[in-house]
Order: structure tokens, then sequence, then C-alpha cells
């Protein structure tokens, strides 16, 4: 099947309130306006009739209005709106109005959105944090005693570090306690994690099962500091733009960069990811890496991972963006025979 038309779904971050304190910016769990327009431009530079269709209301008059989308593929880009399982809210809608799209299915969404289940199923080949899951009509005095500190604690469905700052960085059960009745006011479901010191590794994939385009590990770096000892990435740091990201290829060798793709490779394909996704891990200070989570859903901007890679790369955005569809359309047709 050959498609004459490509319609990037994202609801905007100016639609949603500010998750930050500090930032003049909006910042929450979604793509700016700006760079949903920046993505329209690169892609149809490169040869793609390219525009922004709008978000998860669009989608929803699309369904009342029995609209059809013939030669036409949906790359979604949305996290939805504010329900804890938004996720999956776009791939829901593109599949009732018979839409082709880019991206993961609503079930795999949501199993990686959700990081003590996403766990459950990597942990078999892959190693990750001790962690247990608390609710919020959970009895916060029936968690373990044993667990070892620190840990981190996060809300269990919430991506770009939302709920999370330094304090959630606890060394104490009197520290956890506090933390998580603050968070539990907040959201459903809370992780506990132990606390994993290493580098901080993010790792982009463009590609399915056995024939990957791309799988490009990033390490990050905030105020000079690559392994961290006692950090963790919050929402002010992300939303201040502090952190540093550039290819791991320039600080690890070979090999444990290798081992990184392979890993994310596994990842991707245990929790049935399709075209793209961002794998997020930590890597110890004796080599082992531990999963912490899949983003299903990354955001893909200028200054995000693919950003990173185009400029390190020399390779155009739109030439790197679009390699998502080509990589969905082989699917597709695959899938069609």
């Amino acid at each position: 099947m050959k498609f004459d038309k490509y319609y990037i779904v994202a609801n905007t971050r100016n639609q949603f309130e500010n998750a930050s304190k500090v930032s003049f910016r909006p910042y929450n769990d979604h793509p700016s306006l700006e760079s949903i327009e920046y993505m329209v431009a690169e892609l149809s530079k490169s040869g793609f009739n390219t525009m922004h269709f709008g978000g998860v209301d669009e989608l929803i008059d699309a369904y009342h209005q029995k609209l059809e989308f013939p030669k036409t593929l949906f790359l979604s880009l949305s996290d939805g709106l504010t329900q804890p399982s938004r996720k999956a809210q776009a791939s829901i809608l593109l599949e009732l109005i018979g839409a082709s799209y880019a991206g993961s299915d609503p079930l795999a969404h949501l199993m990686a959105g959700n990081k003590t289940y996403a766990k459950k199923i990597v942990k078999e080949k892959l190693c990750v944090p001790k962690s247990f899951l608390l609710f919020n009509q959970s009895n916060i005095s029936d968690f373990p005693l044993n667990i070892d500190f620190p840990v981190v604690i996060k809300p269990n469905r919430e991506g770009s570090s939302i709920g999370i700052t330094q304090q959630n960085i606890c060394t104490n059960i009197a520290e956890l306690r506090q933390q998580l009745y603050l968070l539990l006011e907040q959201f459903d479901d809370v992780i506990v994690e132990e606390y994993i010191s290493g580098y901080e590794i993010t790792c982009f994939i463009i590609g399915n099962r056995g024939n990957y385009y791309l799988t490009e590990p990033i390490l990050c770096e905030y105020d000079g500091v690559r392994f961290f000892e006692n950090f963790v990435f919050g929402l002010e740091e992300k939303a201040s733009r502090a952190r540093k990201e550039y290819l791991a290829q320039s600080v690890l060798d070979f090999q444990t960069v290798d081992y990184i793709r392979r890993a994310a490779q596994v990842a991707f394909e245990l929790l049935n990811m399709r075209d793209f996704a961002r794998v997020d891990f930590r890597l110890g200070k004796d080599g082992t890496l531990y999963f912490i989570e899949l983003n299903s859903n990354p955001v893909i901007s200028e200054t995000s991972e693919l950003g990173v890679i185009s400029q390190a790369r020399n390779i155009p955005f739109g030439n790197l963006a679009g390699k998502i569809i080509h990589t969905a359309v082989k699917r597709l047709n695959a899938t069609r025979g």
C-alpha cells in the first residue's frame, strides 16, 4: 500500500497546565506546537505530504462524523488528555476510525506506560531494580520494612518526570512515608524502586523485530556530572532544559554501547512495541545495566533525542523522522501481504 498523505496526531503543550513552577515555558507530557510545526516542515522537506491533524478531540470528531482516510498514514504522537490511561487514547481512536497509523497499539501503550508491569515483563531477560507498587487506597504501613535504601519513588503511570523531585530519593523509612503520602494524594498508584547509582542512558529506537534502522544510546549529563550517585532527573530539571544529552559512544566503549543497543531491542520486543520508542536505563559502576522504563510515545522534536541524533550524525531531521514512516509502511504492507 502507498500513502499520499501523512497526518501527525498530537495534543500540544499549550492545551494543558504548566506542570513546572520555575519554567517560563509551559511544560507537561506533550510536545509544543512549535515542535509539531517543525516536524511537519522537516517531513515536508523530505518529500512527505504532511500536516498536523490535531489531537484526541479531532479524532473523536472524525469518529462521530464517520470520516474515512484512504491512502493516509497517521503518525501518532499524542499522549492523550488527562486521564491515567491517556497514553492509549489516540491509538484506540485511530483503530475505531479504521485508520492506518505508525506507532504501537493500545495494549502495548498501556503495558509500557505502567512502570511496574513493564518491569515484570522484561525481567525475564533484563536486570530490573527491586520495586513494589502502592495504590492510593493502600495502607502505607503495609509496605515491606526490609527494603534496602536508598529508594526512589515515582508515579507509576506518568512520563516526563511528572511528580518527581530530588526529595523522591529517600534514605530511610521516615522520608519514604512522607513522600508516599504526598504522591498518593496526587496519583492513583506509586512505584517504590531501589535507587541505582550509575550513568543515565536513554536509547531511541526506530524499526521492528529483525529490521532496526536505528538503535542509538544517548548519555545524559547534569551540571557537569555523568555518573549519578544521588540524583534523579526531576520535572524541574527537565523543564529548565538543564539536561545535556550526547551519543553514549563518545564516553562508553564499543562493547558497552553495543550491549545497551541489544538490551533496548529486547525490551522493545518483549513489550510488543512497533515502529519507534525510547528505552531508559541506568548503567551501574560494575557494568550492570538496569531497565528503568520504556516510553512508547517519546517526544520527537529538534531538541529531543532524535534531534540530538540528527545533529551528531549529520542526518537531516526530516530524514530520520521519515524512517519512522518508512518502518510503519513496511510493517503494514507485510501484515497485509
